[in-house]
C-alpha cells in the first residue's frame, strides 16, 4: 500500500511558519536589548535631571539650571536618541543588531563622560573636561561603527533609515567640540558660539532625530502608511540646510544666513505637519494616547520656529536668545515639542519592548480615547497657555499653566515608570 501523500499546509499553517522567528544562538543580541538598555540608561537619567530641578526650584545654585539640563539632555534624551536610531534602523534594513562590543563600548563611553562632564564643568576641572568630551566623542565614533555594521550586512538597503541619524550625529559631535569651547573659555570675536552651539545639538541632533524618525515612526503609531513620501527628501534639505546656516550663521554673525536657517526649519516643519496630520486623519480606528501626545507636539515645532524667525527679521537674529523670545522659544520647542514628542514616543516603545521582550504574552494598551484625547489636549493647552504667559502680559496664566502642565507630565511620567518596571522586573534587557 502506498503512503499518502501529506495534505498541503492549510493556510493559517504556513502563516504560523513564515512568522516564526529566525533561530538565535544562545546569548545572541535582540533588537530590544539594545533598545532598552538605552531606554533604562537614559531614563536614569532623566529621572536625576528632574531630582535636580526640584533641588534647584527649592534652593537655587549657580550651576543648578546647567546640570538639570545636561543630565536631561546629554544625559537622557541623547541616550534615547542613540538607542532608538540603532532599533529603527535595523528594523528599516530588515538586519540584525550590531556586535555586542559595539554596544556595550557605546553604553561605557556614553555614561561615563556624560557623569564626568556633569562633574567637571561646575569644578571647572580643565583636564576631566576634555575626558569627558573625548568619551563621547568614542561613543558617537562606535555609534557610526554600529550603523555601519548594519548597513554592510543588511538584506534591504534604504538611504532614509541612516541618513537623519548620521547627519544628527555628524552635527552632534560638532556640537559637543563647540561646548567644550566655550567650557574652556575660549575667546571667540566673530559670533555666538552658544547661538552655534545650540543649533547643532537641538537643531541638528534632537531635531534631526525626532523629524526623520517621525516620517516612519508616527505611520507605525497610525498604523498608516506616509501619504507623501517624496516630501520627506525636501524635509531632509531643508532641515538639514537650516541647521548648517543657523551655525554658520551664529558663529560668524551673518545675520541674512541666521534668518535663512529660520526660514528653512519653518519649511521643513511645515512638510513634516503635512505627513503626520495626514496619517492621523487616515487612521482606522481609535489612536492610541502615544499617537495622540506625539500627534499634538508637532505644532509646537513650527510656532517656536515661526516666532523664531518673525523676532529674528524684526529685531535681529541676536534677540532670538535674549529675554522674553528666548523663553517662548524655548517653551514652545523643550516643555511642548521635545516633551511630549519623547514621553509619547516612550510610552509606545516601552510597551512594545516589554511585550516582544515577555514572549508576546503581555497586551498594548488598549485606546482609552476620551481620556486619551483629554490628557494630550490638556497637554496642549498647558503648553500653548505658559508660552502665552512669557510672550505677552498675560502673567495670570503662567501659574495654573505650569500646574496643569507638570500634571500632565505627572500623568504621563507615571505610565512611563509601570513600563520602565515591568521592563526591569521580567524583562530585562541583556547586554
Amino acid at each position: 500500500m502506498e503512503p499518502r501523500p501529506l495534505d498541503p499546509p492549510r493556510p493559517a499553517e504556513r502563516t504560523r511558519r513564515r512568522c516564526q522567528p529566525r533561530p538565535r544562538n544562545e546569548g545572541d543580541l535582540r533588537p530590544t536589548d539594545v533598545v532598552g538598555s538605552f531606554f533604562v540608561c537614559g531614563l536614569a537619567f532623566l529621572a536625576a535631571a528632574a531630582a535636580a530641578a526640584v533641588v534647584q526650584a527649592l534652593d537655587p545654585w549657580p550651576w543648578g539650571r546647567w546640570l538639570a539640563l545636561h543630565l536631561a539632555f546629554a544625559g537622557g534624551v541623547s541616550q534615547l536618541v542613540l538607542g532608538a536610531s540603532q532599533f529603527f534602523a535595523g528594523a528599516f534594513l530588515a538586519t540584525d543588531p550590531p556586535p555586542r562590543r559595539l554596544v556595550r563600548g557605546q553604553l561605557f563611553a556614553w555614561n561615563l563622560g556624560a557623569i564626568i562632564l556633569a562633574v567637571a564643568i561646575p569644578l571647572d576641572a580643565g583636564a576631566s573636561i576634555w575626558l569627558a568630551v573625548g568619551l563621547m566623542l568614542v561613543a558617537l565614533a562606535l555609534w557610526g561603527a554600529a550603523i555601519a555594521a548594519m548597513w554592510r550586512r543588511s538584506l534591504r538597503h534604504s538611504a532614509w533609515a541612516v541618513a537623519w541619524y548620521c547627519s544628527g550625529a555628524a552635527y552632534l559631535g560638532l556640537g559637543v567640540v563647540v561646548g567644550s569651547l566655550m567650557a574652556h573659555g575660549v575667546f571667540w570675536s566673530h559670533g555666538s558660539l552658544l547661538g552655534a552651539h545650540m543649533a547643532l545639538n537641538l537643531g541638528g541632533w534632537f531635531g534631526a532625530a525626532i523629524v526623520g524618525t517621525l516620517h516612519t515612526f508616527y505611520p507605525s503609531l497610525t498604523q498608516t502608511q506616509l501619504r507623501f513620501p517624496r516630501l520627506q527628501a525636501l524635509s531632509f534639505a531643508a532641515w538639514t540646510g537650516g541647521v548648517a546656516a543657523l551655525a554658520v550663521g551664529e558663529a560668524w554673525a551673518l545675520d541674512p544666513v541666521v534668518v535663512a536657517g529660520w526660514l528653512a526649519l519653518c519649511l521643513a516643519s511645515v512638510l513634516l505637519l503635512v505627513n503626520v496630520f495626514s496619517s492621523w486623519r487616515r487612521a482606522s480606528g481609535p489612536v492610541s494616547l502615544a499617537a495622540r501626545v506625539v500627534g499634538v507636539a508637532q505644532p509646537f515645532l513650527l510656532a517656536a520656529l515661526v516666532v523664531a524667525s518673525a523676532v529674528a527679521i524684526d529685531q535681529g537674529p541676536g534677540q532670538v536668545l535674549v529675554g522674553s523670545s528666548r523663553t517662548v522659544v524655548g517653551t514652545l520647542l523643550v516643555a511642548g515639542w521635545i516633551g511630549l514628542t519623547v514621553l509619547g514616543s516612550l510610552l509606545h516603545l516601552l510597551a512594545v519592548v516589554v511585550r516582544v521582550r515577555g514572549g508576546f504574552h503581555a497586551r498594548m494598551p488598549d485606546p482609552r480615547p476620551r481620556l486619551d484625547a483629554a490628557v494630550a489636549v490638556l497637554g496642549a493647552i498647558a503648553t500653548a497657555a505658559l508660552a502665552l504667559a512669557q510672550g505677552t502680559t498675560l502673567d495670570g496664566l503662567d501659574g495654573p499653566a505650569r500646574l496643569l502642565l507638570l500634571a500632565v507630565y505627572a500623568y504621563l511620567a507615571a505610565r512611563i515608570a509601570q513600563l520602565a518596571g515591568r521592563l526591569l522586573l521580567s524583562a530585562r534587557p541583556q547586554i
